[in-house]
């Protein structure tokens, strides 16, 4: 003879399984890369940023004519400064970029905002990180400036700035050096 082991059927007032839990929430995208980048930034001792800049403009104004060069040439250093300080931060949902007296704040998730420029005109502003570096750009009719703050280790942060602008023959391209605080 053979025992059979017989289950009683569940009843309707017994409990339910308790569900799985729920998984970790993902981390944000380039977590890693917002600890390395945020914080407080000089110029680098002995960084070359000025003279960097006035060569990256030279050579875009280079094939203008030589009465329009100086004028050009005045414009775009004007319009584009070597900070005194740069402060990168991530508050929840948002990326702000402090390099007075400008204060750039967008979405993190690469939407769009607005940011008052140099030139007191309000200029689009999009920031987004990728693989390796915090990618700002701002543009208006005028023309429009890309920056990528990459690290370079030691605390060191390079810019590469690209300004460009329909009246300009070829892009303005430089690099700038800053050390964290």
């Amino acid at each position: 003879m053979t025992c059979v082991a017989i289950q009683p059927a569940a009843s309707a007032s017994a409990p339910a399984p308790a569900p799985a839990p729920a998984p970790a929430p993902a981390p944000q995208p380039g977590a890693a890369l917002r600890g390395i980048l945020a914080g407080r930034y000089s110029p680098a001792p002995g960084a070359p940023n000025a003279a960097n800049r006035d060569a990256g403009v030279q050579r875009a104004v280079d094939a203008l004519l030589f009465l329009i060069r100086p004028i050009a040439f005045g414009r775009i250093v004007d319009g584009n400064p070597v900070f005194p300080s740069i402060t990168i931060a991530f508050p929840e949902g948002l990326i702000e970029v402090q390099s007075p007296p400008i204060s750039a704040r967008s979405p993190d998730n690469g939407g769009e905002s607005s940011v008052m420029g140099l030139d007191r005109e309000r200029n689009r502003l999009v920031q987004r990180l990728t693989a390796d570096a915090l990618v700002q750009t701002t543009w208006n009719a005028a023309g429009s400036r890309t920056t990528r703050f990459v690290p370079s280790g030691n605390g060191r942060l390079i810019l590469q700035i690209e300004v460009t602008s329909p009246r300009l023959p070829v892009p303005v391209r430089y690099t700038m050096a800053y050390q964290r605080n």
